[in-house]
C-alpha cells in the first residue's frame, strides 16, 4: 500500500512539472505589449496596465528645452488614502553617487584635483589602512568602481536614534579589505564612492553635505532636496518625508534610519528636484561647469566591456542597457527606488522615484518606450567557458564572509549583455553594473565545507549547552 501511494505521489509530481513545464513555455513565448503614441500616452497606457506592481509611481522625462511628461501615479500613503503630489518627497538612493561625481568634476575643472593621482595625495597621512597593492588607487578607480574593495556592511545603516558620525569617522569604523588589484575587476562599491565624497571635502574645506548645497542644490534652485544623514539639512524634506508609507518596509516616519556613508545614497527630493538635477544632463551647456569640454569629459567612457569599444562606465555614470548612447544611476533604499537616465546625444532624459524598494517595472522595464531597446554593437562571445563564477561585488575576509558564500553557473547568464575576457590572468564575464570572475571546483569546495563546518560546529554547541542545561 505504501508503494502504491508512493508511485501516485511520483505521478502527480511528474504531471506537475509537465505542466509547469508547458506553462513556463506558453509564458515565454508571448509577446510584449506595444505602446503606441506619444511619451506621454506611452507611460499613461503602460502605468494602467502594471499599477498593480507598484504604489506611488512619480515620473518625468524632458528634454533640453521642455518638461515633456510629469506623472503623478497611485499613493503616497495608500493607508491614509494620501496620493503621491509635487510635494511627496522619494529617496534617491544610490543616483546620489552622481552628486558626488558631479561634485569631484568641479573640483577637476577648477584645478584642484587629479583624476589619475594617487588618492593618498588628497588623504590625511595614514588615512588608509586597507590598501594591499602597490599600484596606486585614483579617482578613475573609484569612480568606475574598480578600486578592488569588496562590499561593505558595516554600518552602512543604523537606526535614527543614534547618534550618526562624521564623514571622516563613518570611513574608519571599518574600512573594506582590498580583494583585488585596482583596474582589473569592476565590483560595486558604497564605501568606494563614499571615500570620493570625503576627498571632496578635503579638497573644498567643507562638509560634503554643504559642498552640494553651495555648488549644485543652490545654483540649480532646489529648495526641496536634502542630503544629510538625518536630512536635517532640510527640515521641510525630513517632515514630508515621514509621512510616506513604503510598500515594504512599512512607513519610515517609524522605521527611519541614517545612511552614515550618505554621499553614497542619502539624498531625498521632490520629483520637480529630481527633475531639475537631471536636466543639467541634457542641456546644451551644463549648468554646472564653467567649460563644456567638461561635460563631455565626463560623459565621456572611462570604463568599457574587455575589449570592445563599447562604455560600461563613464566618470560614474553607468552605461545604461536601453536606446544606443544612454547613461545614468539607479538607486534603492530599505523603502524606495529610483533611476535618473539620459542620452546625451538625443537630449533626453526620464527620472522615475517610487516608494517600493528594488523595483524594476517602471524603473527599468519602462525605460525602453523612451529610449528603444539597447543597441550595442557587439555580439556576445561563443567561447565563453562553462564554470562557477561569483560577483566581483563580494566578501572575501571578515566576519561578514558569510553574507556572500554564493556562486552562480555562467550559463544562468545567458539571458544578459556580456562580453568574456581574460586579463591579468583573471578570467571573467563583464556585464552590466559588474564583473562575474571564475573560481575553480576546488575553490567552492573548501569554501563551503568551511562554512558549513562552522555552522555545524555552532548547532553542536548549542545542543550541546541545551543538555548540559545552560537554557
Amino acid at each position: 500500500m505504501k508503494a502504491h501511494k508512493v508511485c501516485i505521489l511520483a505521478a502527480l509530481m511528474i504531471m506537475l512539472v509537465a505542466c509547469s513545464s508547458k506553462l513556463d513555455s506558453e509564458l515565454h513565448t508571448v509577446e510584449p505589449k506595444t505602446y503606441t503614441g506619444t511619451i506621454p500616452e506611452k507611460i499613461n497606457a503602460y502605468y494602467d496596465d502594471n499599477k498593480s506592481k507598484a504604489c506611488g509611481v512619480l515620473v518625468g522625462v524632458f528634454d533640453s528645452d521642455t518638461i515633456i511628461h510629469k506623472g503623478y501615479y497611485g499613493f503616497e500613503n495608500e493607508t491614509t488614502d494620501t496620493r503621491v503630489s509635487e510635494s511627496t518627497v522619494m529617496d534617491w538612493g544610490s543616483s546620489t553617487k552622481l552628486l558626488v561625481w558631479v561634485s569631484v568634476m568641479q573640483l577637476y575643472e577648477q584645478g584642484k584635483l587629479d583624476l589619475r593621482a594617487d588618492i593618498k595625495t588628497y588623504l590625511p597621512d595614514g588615512f588608509l589602512t586597507n590598501l594591499r597593492y602597490d599600484k596606486p588607487l585614483t579617482m578613475i578607480d573609484l569612480m568606475n568602481h574598480r578600486a578592488g574593495f569588496q562590499d561593505y556592511y558595516r554600518d552602512l545603516m543604523i537606526p535614527a536614534d543614534e547618534q550618526f558620525l562624521s564623514l571622516h569617522d563613518a570611513l574608519l569604523v571599518e574600512q573594506p579589505a582590498q580583494v583585488f588589484e585596482p583596474d582589473t575587476l569592476t565590483g560595486y562599491s558604497n564605501w568606494g564612492a563614499a571615500l570620493a565624497g570625503y576627498i571632496v571635502e578635503r579638497v573644498a574645506d567643507m562638509s560634503f553635505c554643504d559642498y552640494v548645497h553651495k555648488h549644485i542644490f543652490e545654483p540649480l534652485d532646489m529648495n526641496d532636496a536634502a542630503i544629510a544623514p538625518d536630512l536635517m539639512d532640510n527640515p521641510v524634506v525630513r517632515t514630508r518625508r515621514d509621512k510616506l508609507m513604503c510598500y515594504d518596509s512599512g512607513p519610515i516616519g517609524t522605521a527611519f534610519y541614517i545612511i552614515q556613508l550618505y554621499p553614497a545614497g542619502s539624498c531625498v527630493s521632490t520629483l520637480d528636484d529630481y527633475i531639475k538635477f537631471a536636466r543639467c544632463f541634457v542641456k546644451e551647456q551644463f549648468p554646472l561647469f564653467k567649460k563644456q569640454e567638461t561635460f563631455t569629459e565626463m560623459i565621456s567612457a572611462s570604463s568599457f566591456f574587455g575589449d570592445t569599444d563599447i562604455p560600461k562606465n563613464a566618470h560614474g555614470f553607468w552605461a545604461i542597457p536601453v536606446g544606443t548612447n544612454t547613461l545614468g544611476h539607479g538607486g534603492n533604499t530599505q523603502g524606495c527606488s529610483a533611476n535618473l537616465v539620459f542620452d546625451a546625444d538625443k537630449k533626453i532624459g526620464c527620472v522615475v522615484m517610487t516608494n517600493r524598494r528594488y523595483e524594476t517595472t517602471f524603473n527599468n522595464d519602462m525605460l525602453e518606450l523612451i529610449f528603444g531597446e539597447v543597441n550595442w554593437n557587439a555580439s556576445i562571445s561563443s567561447d565563453m567557458p562553462n564554470g562557477l563564477v561569483r560577483s566581483a561585488r563580494t566578501i572575501l575576509e571578515g566576519r561578514y564572509k558569510i553574507l556572500r558564500e554564493s556562486y552562480i553557473s555562467s550559463n544562468m547568464l545567458n539571458e544578459v549583455f556580456w562580453i568574456y575576457n581574460e586579463n591579468n590572468g583573471i578570467k571573467k564575464i563583464e556585464a552590466p553594473y559588474g564583473d562575474y570572475y571564475f573560481v575553480s571546483f576546488g575553490q567552492v569546495i573548501v569554501s563551503y565545507v568551511l562554512f558549513y563546518g562552522w555552522v555545524l560546529a555552532i548547532v553542536f554547541s548549542l545542543i550541546t549547552l541545551v543538555k548540559e542545561g545552560f537554557f
